[in-house]
């Protein structure tokens, strides 16, 4: 689409100029020519242009030699040629320093070559390449739409790109997974390229939107003295083309998420269906029909400037990355608060949730993630109770862990025997009311922390030195306290039995405020 400077030199025409400054910018490219006698604005001037003048009134006025190269550098200028024997019998030496200084080509235009003779000269083969850039552009534009509809997708579009600049290319969605590339090893081994060859390489790269949403990013890799400008032409070609691919896919994707939904949700709810419609729906949407399941109920801390929507999306698609990559089959459904997937039981399901959550972190900080997970049932049929049970899992979760750590429903430190009371705070009042109330009571009247002091005693097992020390007090006054514990309660704080009831009680009560906060 241009020539550079160096070429420029280099034609025909071109032989009776002389490059007198500024050597170090030769392969600047010129996009075009521009010819201006008075240079009194040259903040008019764009980037590429080579500017022709006479230099008129800088002969006699240095304080406007000294800021004229500056100016142009500036302006990101190709180049200049003065065409001396009109004001400007030959180029002043502080131009030539300065030229030299900021790497800006200064060419000598003697007065027996026409204006004309250099603007055809430069622009002849700037006008022939855009002439064969148009038609590369169409030709590139005609394989790569038959790529795209030979049902070879991304990968077809990635491989065409490939094929026709002869670099490396590599495609990554926008939450920094690779999907394809057509070079061996992965992005790790990439990095792990000696500098030598990195600074011998050239890499571009083009963002593929649609929509105002991003998708991710298309790359392309050569050697640097391999690079050509046509090899734009084609990432960019790509790249729109790859963005409707992804539209494609994404409508796609939809309606499969409601036919998964549509399925859950019968699942969820206890739906009765025959084994020969649940055998052929689970084939139709890809997930095994044997072996164990789970429910993974995962929530997310929606924010002022994002919105659950949003979020839930992103969660979706971070999901489908992780599963698609490792050929994992699930089932999703999503609720106005939460996300409901239904996965195989087994280490590779619990390692890729391990790894979402631990992605969504770095994504997303800002945005605590919760999950949930139920005990795993032999059936499909079986998941209407599971779901309850990931659902509690996340209502108790600020209790037992903090985001964005797993929290099953197994391993609820005992909170999972609460789970049969948790749907009315009567339940769980009716719990820990007969035990605690009395302590509450006295704690109000005196200004005492019974209730505090039976919840240290507890934590540490029933280690009275442990205890007074979490609870800065001397031990007399922790016997005192848990005397007056025993005498309110009517419990023996020696009995295991007796201490579970009053561990019971005290969780009950703080998913009670968890649950049913006052108002």
């Amino acid at each position: 689409m241009t020539i550079t400077i160096r070429e420029a030199l280099q034609l025909p025409d071109m032989v009776q100029t002389r490059l007198v400054g500024g050597a170090e910018g030769l392969d600047n490219p010129i996009r075009w020519v521009t010819i201006v006698e008075v240079l009194e604005d040259v903040g008019r001037l764009q980037e590429g242009e080579f500017l022709i003048t006479t230099g008129f009134g800088l002969a006699e006025d240095a304080k406007r030699r000294a800021s004229l190269i500056p100016a142009l550098a500036k302006q990101k200028l190709s180049g200049i040629a003065f065409h001396t024997g009109f004001y400007l019998r030959e180029i002043p030496v502080d131009l030539i320093e300065m030229a030299d200084r900021h790497h800006l080509p200064l060419i000598e235009i003697p007065v027996e070559m026409n204006f004309s003779t250099i603007t055809k000269a430069i622009l002849q083969p700037i006008v022939n390449r855009q002439f064969e850039t148009l038609a590369y552009s169409q030709a590139i534009h005609r394989q790569m739409i038959e790529a795209a509809l030979s049902k070879g997708g991304l990968r077809a579009i990635v491989e065409k790109l490939a094929s026709l600049t002869g670099g490396r290319v590599s495609l990554t969605d926008a939450l920094g997974f690779k999907v394809y590339g057509n070079h061996e090893g992965d992005a790790g081994q990439q990095a792990d390229r000696s500098g030598k060859d990195q600074e011998k390489e050239q890499i571009h790269t083009v963002e593929i939107r649609a929509h105002r949403e991003k998708f991710g990013t298309l790359r392309l890799a050569k050697p640097r003295e391999e690079w050509k400008d046509l090899d734009d032409v084609a990432l960019q070609h790509a790249a729109t083309l790859c963005a409707m691919e992804y539209i494609k896919e994404n409508a796609v994707a939809a309606t499969e998420w409601r036919l998964k939904g549509d399925f859950v949700e019968e699942l969820l709810s206890g739906t009765e269906l025959a084994p020969a419609e649940l055998e052929s729906r689970c084939r139709m949407l890809g997930y095994p029909l044997s072996g164990a399941h789970f429910v993974a109920a995962v929530q997310v801390e929606a924010s002022v400037d994002r919105s659950s929507f949003e979020l839930h999306q992103a969660c979706i698609t971070l999901m489908k990355r992780l599963f698609d990559s490792h050929n994992r089959p699930y089932l999703l459904r999503e609720r106005p608060h939460s996300l409901l997937f239904i996965m195989p039981h087994d280490q590779t399901s619990l390692a890729l949730l391990e790894q979402f959550a631990a992605r969504w972190d770095r994504l997303h900080r800002e945005h605590d993630l919760r999950i949930g997970l139920s005990s795993p049932r032999g059936r499909l049929t079986e998941l209407d109770e599971a779901v309850q049970e990931a659902l509690f899992a996340l209502q108790a979760y600020p209790l037992l862990v903090r985001s964005p750590a797993l929290l099953s429903y197994q391993q609820m430190q005992g909170y999972q025997f609460l789970f049969p009371y948790h749907h009315k705070a009567e339940m769980l009042e009716a719990i820990w009311k007969p035990f605690l109330e009395p302590l509450l009571r006295y704690d109000q009247k005196h200004k005492q922390q019974l209730l505090e002091t039976l919840d240290m005693y507890l934590m540490h097992n029933g280690n009275g030195l442990q205890t007074s020390q979490a609870l800065y007090i001397h031990r007399h006054t922790l016997t005192y306290r848990l005397a007056q514990i025993r005498e309110k309660t009517g419990c023996d704080l020696d009995d295991a039995h007796q201490r579970w009831q009053l561990q019971l009680a005290l969780m009950a009560r703080r998913l009670q405020e968890q649950l049913f906060p006052p108002e």
